[in-house]
């Protein structure tokens, strides 16, 4: 397996302060639009000559609860793929050449986030940043929900499909560990008898979360006995570049072990842990016939935070 040049990782995750000296400026600056205080806050301080809202159809807002500010062209309803393409084509053909851009995941969700790494790659910007900004703390607690429980399907994510071997045994697991247990039983009843690596967010966002993701964590436990005899491996949950370094290092090991059929990677835990998930399958080349797997709701909650924590600047760079 090729690794990634460490170089990449090296001091590229930065804080920012909104309204300072420090806070950055772009040309274009996207945010995808919900309810919570640390997306309306950021869209509103951010300097940028041009900003635009992402409408995402899992949240279900209808016409006349629009924000104000002019939206990049939506669909009601479509999967990662037609949405990102739908709302970000026409908006790369007008960027002139050297524009700065840069995309707020902070509510997005996790299969947009991806295919909009694989988009953009795939469209020749090489260049461009991401940033989150944190939460004080999650609305309510070990019990807060992101995704509705009406999962519908286990899929690939697109962009992130492998090709894999009809033959099952052997297959391997790699979850991002979060908050949505039922996210986690899902994903698991799709690859039964899959050995299963954990990858849990320590450090976390804050101790309460980490803690938090634990009693979580529980409610699945004691159904699966793959997950609570599988391999754990620990990374930050605020840096992908560290994410992305601890998959490979880890897909490295179980190249070296041998005897694994197929490798699915399901990032199920924070918007930059997700990042790192879609860095490390874009530029990093397995022996090994992996795919990205997520489990799909219809609806996601348009608000689970309270307060504005920390912001983060991400740059990518293919």
């Amino acid at each position: 397996m090729m690794l990634m040049d460490i170089c990449y990782l090296i001091d590229c995750k930065r804080g920012f302060n909104l309204g300072t000296v420090d806070c950055p400026q772009w040309d274009y600056f996207i945010s995808a639009f919900n309810d919570s205080d640390r997306v309306k806050s950021v869209f509103s301080s951010v300097s940028a000559s041009v900003k635009h809202w992402l409408i995402l159809p899992e949240y279900k807002y209808s016409d006349t609860n629009f924000p104000g500010h002019e939206a990049l062209p939506f669909l009601q309803d479509g999967n990662e793929a037609d949405v990102i393409i739908h709302a970000f084509e026409n908006l790369l053909t007008r960027m002139a050449p050297g524009s700065t851009l840069c995309i707020d995941v902070t509510g997005m969700m996790r299969p947009h986030i991806l295919f909009l790494l694989y988009f953009l790659k795939n469209k020749g910007i090489q260049s461009f940043d991401m940033i989150y900004t944190e939460p004080l703390h999650y609305s309510r607690k070990e019990d807060t929900t992101f995704a509705s429980e009406d999962v519908f399907e286990v899929r690939q994510v697109a962009g992130f499909e492998g090709t894999h071997p009809s033959r099952v045994g052997d297959d391997v697991l790699i979850i991002g560990l979060g908050y949505d247990h039922h996210l986690i039983s899902h994903v698991i009843e799709s690859k039964p008898g899959a050995r299963i690596i954990q990858m849990h967010s320590l450090p976390s966002l804050s101790a309460d979360m980490y803690q938090e993701s634990l009693l979580r964590l529980e409610r699945v436990s004691s159904s699966f006995a793959s997950l609570t005899e599988g391999h754990q491996v620990y990374c930050s949950a605020n840096d992908p570049f560290l994410v992305s370094a601890v998959l490979a290092e880890s897909v490295s090991r179980l190249e070296k072990g041998g005897k694994v059929t197929n490798l699915y990677l399901s990032p199920l835990a924070t918007k930059p842990q997700v990042v790192g998930f879609g860095l490390y399958y874009l530029k990093n080349k397995s022996n090994i016939p992996t795919s990205m797997i997520f489990p799909f709701s219809s609806r996601y909650e348009r608000e689970t935070s309270k307060g504005v924590g920390r912001s983060w600047v991400y740059p990518i760079r293919f």
